[in-house]
């Protein structure tokens, strides 16, 4: 699990990271076989069954490009499914500390691949396992964009004054590096609370510094609602619990991140871009086509994307929620509602400060899962869920208190 996490500079340097959850889940699922008896807690069952659910949905697909790529999906998603196991079962050297930890290594990381994008916004990883794939596998766009990742995505749409330099890496699209913000700032504000030293808030504090530029060069909407959201939410609970200090504390910094983002021009960015590229009017229209189109087979999708009947835009995309439902039908939509939204109510004590993050990052996650492909994003929020879920129904648990003690220091 460690090495998925710490590991990730490496798998996206050499073009593996659509494929490192497939590679670690061999000796994953080789370490729960050694250990026999494998334990899962309530809230998890709905995605094993959601995985389960995506095989007879495999039945719609009618070409061999769509096979092969729903392989490729549906091994990702039970490399997940083993993942989650994997956590649930080693609640003593996947500590909350160390998962933590990890989750905020993961963070600072494409901070600075925001940077790569920024400083060579033509820039791509030519040394990985692209060199090796066969051409006629490398034809395929979305494959080349994977094993030779760019470092951001150039967009030129009619009438804008300059290209719009948006950082993508490590992920293909600009919109998979502002939802890991989303999904990963949370995570990294629970870290150093449970740290609960000067060291581990400095480290936040210049790395969420150094996220404001390539989070400007963005200019990704959904990034900013998605923080927004989360830090409000956050705000609310502890209002509601007479924590007035924790609650004044995140005001300043909310506020503080909020002047520099309005005095460095991101508002102007997102307007500027909005003015030349209406993706608004766009989605609205392919939402609607994706729901028409998933009544002609609301029980098993059609296992894939299929092209638009109105735009250029695929059908089944811009959106995990909306993907989900054309994919593999309502059946699909509500396996996969039902762990995230359940996982949400299950966990929505959330005793303390730390969990209380941990939670936002879920809520979160389910309000931009409506706008952003989270494909490459499920590890994470998996990991955050599961995490809540485990020490929820863990009866050992120092994370479930209300004052959890480590080594003394009080994260509450």
């Amino acid at each position: 699990m460690l090495v998925l996490l710490w590991g990730m500079p490496a798998w996206w340097a050499f073009g593996l990271l659509p494929f490192y959850l497939q590679i670690m889940s061999v000796p994953m699922v080789a370490y729960l076989i050694q250990r026999g008896r494998v334990s899962i807690v309530p809230g998890t069952i709905p995605w094993l069954a959601f995985v389960v659910w995506m095989l007879p949905c495999a039945l719609m697909l009618d070409s061999l490009g769509r096979v092969v790529g729903f392989g490729m999906r549906f091994t990702q998603f039970a490399g997940i499914a083993i993942a989650l196991v994997y956590l649930l079962n080693a609640p003593r050297s996947l500590s909350v500390r160390r998962v933590l930890t990890a989750l905020s290594f993961t963070w600072g990381f494409i901070i600075v691949c925001g940077y790569l994008g920024m400083i060579w916004p033509d820039g791509e990883l030519t040394l990985t396992i692209g060199r090796v794939l066969p051409a006629s596998v490398l034809e395929n766009e979305y494959v080349k964009d994977l094993v030779f990742p760019g470092f951001s995505e150039v967009q030129d749409p009619w009438g804008a004054e300059e290209p719009f330099v948006r950082p993508s890496a490590p992920f293909p699209y600009a919109n998979g590096w502002g939802a890991s913000l989303v999904i990963l700032t949370p995570a990294a504000i629970a870290a150093a609370l449970e740290r609960g030293t000067v060291n581990a808030f400095g480290w936040f504090l210049a790395m969420a510094g150094l996220a404001v530029p390539p989070a400007v060069a963005s200019s990704n909407r959904g990034l900013f609602l998605g923080l927004i959201i989360g830090v409000a939410y956050v705000s609310v609970r502890l209002l509601l619990r007479g924590r007035w200090v924790a609650f004044v504390v995140v005001g300043i910094l909310s506020s503080g991140v909020v002047f520099l983002l309005s005095a460095s021009g991101a508002v102007e960015a997102i307007v500027a871009r909005q003015e030349v590229a209406d993706t608004t009017t766009g989605r609205s229209l392919l939402y609607d086509e994706t729901f028409a189109r998933t009544l002609e087979s609301p029980i098993l999708g059609f296992g894939s994307p299929r092209p638009s009947l109105t735009s250029e835009i695929t059908v089944g995309t811009q959106g995990t929620l909306w993907n989900t439902m054309f994919c593999f039908g309502f059946v699909g939509l509500a396996l996969f509602a039902w762990f995230l939204i359940g996982g949400v109510i299950r966990t929505a004590a959330a005793p303390n400060t730390i969990a209380l993050w941990l939670h936002a990052a879920v809520v979160s996650s389910c309000v931009v899962a409506v706008f952003y492909g989270l494909d490459r994003h499920l590890l994470a929020i998996c990991l955050i869920l599961g995490l809540l879920l485990r020490e929820r129904y863990l009866p050992s648990s120092t994370l479930w208190r209300r004052d959890p003690l480590r080594g003394g220091a009080h994260a509450n």
